[in-house]
């Protein structure tokens, strides 16, 4: 590594303490109730959106809009699941599957088709799908007429909530297998949905380059979240207001530093329902995307200091030199290589051919789409790394 490159990186080390101020209060307040989960639950992905737009506008970033269409499976109302007259906990001991539709019934055993973690893994075998949550799927999509008036109860060890765009007809739930014993006999389930059209937007800021303003890349974060089951909200700490966080403080940083080459800060919506913003953008561009160099997407990036996961990493070896020189600087932990992935918004820009990583910390135990997902579980270190990290990238890209 050359003498400058080791300078740098030690100088933005020693000025980075005002950041984390800023940092802090930008993930209190997408965290937040005012942001109620960032989806359409209490307007939180506006009330984030405007939030993102204004801290943009007090640095002097103007911003594009970009409307992104896509359905939801909306929950109306708290959930409610009593099992041989217990009541459970909505986002803690269990969830409505995210595909179900509206009930408000009482099954009895008969009535109930239960399917544990063993029977899921069958499935999947069986019909070679991708995960566990695909066969929860196909058992929904491949229920009878008849089935519409049982449940489907899904146990296992965490009930992992997600935003889906579909409803299937049959009532389903998913629920901690501790809650579920031997002796089943009844199984009360509340459960108000709507099946909708929305829209909200992806936000998109550029900052052009001083040296090399016809080549750009952009950094990504997506902003939704998985917003709220009624009175219980999913604050999306570490996913993804550590991201949206890390893409503010660079950009507070090059406003008023000027970069080299042209930046686009794009902060996408619609990533749990299928990265919708991202393949929108990609779509229509803001900039022509032969012109982007590289996109960093980032995701979590807010728990685990063993170092980073690097989907796409092993198609861009160049790259990830720069960044383990700068790894090996601060000490920042391994850098972990996976090929790439259609699991977040890095992926449109590979289909279309541009250049792209996306970098999550790894190593920490942060809960995921959880209501437990809080600031107060953050590693703020992992996320002072993150920002030095692409900081540094984006000053020794262009100069490789």
């Amino acid at each position: 590594m050359k003498y400058y490159q080791i300078l740098l990186i030690i100088l933005f080390s020693f000025c980075f303490a005002g950041e984390l101020d800023d940092i802090k209060k930008d993930i209190d307040f997408l965290a937040s109730e005012t942001c109620r989960g960032r989806s359409l639950a209490g307007d939180g992905i506006f009330n984030a959106e405007s939030y993102i737009k204004d801290e943009l506008g007090k640095i002097g970033i103007s911003t594009t809009i970009q409307s992104v269409n896509y359905k939801l499976n909306m929950t109306l109302e708290t959930p409610i699941c009593v099992i041989n007259g217990d009541t459970l906990r909505p986002g803690y001991d269990f969830i409505p599957h995210p595909f179900s539709a509206s009930v408000d019934n009482e099954f009895t055993l008969e009535e109930i088709e239960l399917a544990d973690s063993a029977k899921l893994a069958s499935i999947k075998e069986d019909k070679k799908l991708y995960s566990l949550s695909s066969a929860r799927r196909y058992m929904l999509k491949k229920s009878k007429r008849k089935d519409r008036n049982t449940l489907l109860l899904f146990t296992g060890n965490y009930p992992l909530i997600s935003n889906q765009s579909k409803q299937y007809k049959r009532p389903a739930l998913q629920v901690n297998k501790e809650f579920v014993k031997d002796d089943l006999n009844t199984v009360y389930m509340y459960n108000k949905v709507e099946c909708k059209k929305v829209k909200t937007n992806n936000i998109i800021a550029i900052i052009e380059g001083t040296e090399y303003p016809d080549s750009m890349i952009c950094v990504a974060a997506h902003y939704d979240h998985m917003g709220a089951l009624g009175d219980i909200y999913y604050p999306g700490a570490n996913d993804n207001a550590s991201g949206v966080a890390v893409l503010l403080s660079l950009a507070r940083y090059f406003a008023d530093t000027p970069p080299p080459v042209t930046l686009a800060f794009c902060f996408f919506t619609g990533e749990e329902q299928g990265l919708k913003g991202s393949w929108q953008y990609v779509k229509k561009p803001v900039f022509p995307l032969k012109k982007v160099i590289m996109a960093i997407n980032l995701d979590m990036v807010g728990s685990g200091l063993k170092g980073y996961g690097i989907v796409a990493g092993n198609d861009h070896p160049e790259d990830i030199s720069i960044f383990e020189d700068i790894r090996e600087a601060q000490g920042f932990g391994d850098l972990k290589l996976r090929h790439n992935s259609p699991n977040s918004d890095h992926f449109p820009f590979t289909d279309k051919g541009v250049p792209a990583l996306f970098f999550y910390a790894s190593g920490g135990e942060q809960p995921y789409h959880h209501p437990d997902d809080v600031p107060e579980t953050l590693d703020w270190q992992a996320i002072e790394n993150t920002v030095l990290m692409i900081k540094n990238y984006i000053l020794q890209r262009i100069k490789r």
